[in-house]
């Protein structure tokens, strides 16, 4: 559908952004069971990944549409915003959440390698550190399940530190929506940025 529209600039801004989610993709690969990855370097990750999908999909939108330059930047502002708290809430879901509610075992982008935010966190801890890099190592080389790698990243404060992030992006969202005329798709934007925050699945 992108093909038929003139806007050049629509191109652009697609085609640069196929080429950075194919980059985040392709970090993630490359960083599994790195546990010297730092808060920046999985937020930069994400961006790529995640947000950047949600923000260029707001902002196409409104170049589609002709709206004004204002209203397609703080469209890309909402939809980062989002997509930032979207890839946080279910990394860390991943860990605290039930197979029952996210449709997967818990665990498991650990027991692929993918070191989220949650574990970066937990990795700051010096009292979690050496147990949990051990069971990292375990995982990896298939002597451990994630259980007990789980039950060390509960028992400290990263489940909560990553809720507390997210809600800060979503808060950041919904300060740009605010910035948006009242219309009943600001309303449905505004309900799926607290859809995002509070979703268990």
């Amino acid at each position: 559908m992108t093909t038929e529209l003139k806007n050049p600039r629509i191109h652009q801004i697609l085609s640069k952004a196929m080429i950075e989610m194919s980059i985040g993709e392709m970090e993630q690969i490359r960083d599994f069971f790195n546990s010297e990855q730092s808060v920046r370097h999985y937020l930069r990750r994400i961006r790529r990944k995640t947000a950047l999908l949600i923000a260029v999909s707001c902002q196409l939108g409104a170049l589609a549409a002709e709206a004004e330059p204002e209203v397609a930047r703080l469209l890309y502002n909402y939809g980062y915003n989002v997509g930032m708290a979207f890839q946080i809430r279910d990394d860390l879901l991943d860990l605290s959440g039930t197979e029952k509610q996210i449709g997967k075992p818990p665990g498991s982008d650990m027991r692929q390698g993918n070191i989220t935010l949650p574990v970066i966190y937990s990795l700051e801890d010096e009292r979690l550190r050496a147990s949990l890099l051990e069971e990292l190592k375990s995982i990896r080389e298939g002597y451990s399940t994630v259980g007990r790698a789980i039950d060390l990243i509960l028992s400290g404060d990263g489940i909560a530190r990553s809720a507390q992030l997210a809600s800060r992006y979503i808060a950041k969202a919904l300060a740009a929506l605010d910035q948006l005329p009242n219309n009943k798709t600001k309303r449905n934007l505004r309900d799926i940025a607290f859809f995002v925050t509070g979703r268990a699945y």
